[in-house]
């Protein structure tokens, strides 16, 4: 039993549609993650604005955690924040909700959320776009 010449072409253009739509949505994966690399890159070395609940960031390191409520990858990184914000007095902590103050996340850039904006003495110094561990946290804090 052969299968038909039609039939065998409509397969074809089929299986190479979704090829094309397999590789076109990786690519678009992959320029957004690498769009939000250089976006934060960009960032370092800016000045923070001391007035608020900022202003405890203007002498030594701080975090400004950027999260939305209905985030589940901010539900992840949540745990790990508070824990760090308890074992590491040294360095300070910001909470900012993007749904509630969303000027803020506009005035920063913030594009997606869980974002975690390393500070150092009032200057951005590094910005974590994504999910985070404990380990990688810790590790940009020293």
């Amino acid at each position: 039993m052969s299968i038909p010449e039609p039939l065998l072409k409509v397969a074809a253009i089929f299986f190479d549609v979704i090829l094309v739509l397999i590789v076109f949505s990786l690519l678009f994966v992959f320029g957004i993650r690498v769009y939000w690399k250089w976006k934060s890159s960009r960032m370092k070395g800016q000045e923070i604005p001391l007035e608020g609940e900022f202003a405890k960031l203007k002498k030594g390191k701080g975090v400004i955690y950027f999260s939305a409520p209905n985030c589940r990858p901010c539900m992840m990184v949540d745990p790990v924040v508070k824990k760090l914000s308890k074992e590491l007095k040294r360095v300070h902590f910001v909470k900012v909700n993007v749904a509630e103050k969303p000027e803020l996340a506009r005035k920063f850039g913030i594009l997606a959320t869980p974002t975690l904006l390393i500070v150092k003495d009032g200057r951005i110094e590094d910005g974590l776009v994504g999910p985070v561990t404990e380990g990688v946290l810790r590790e940009r804090l020293k």
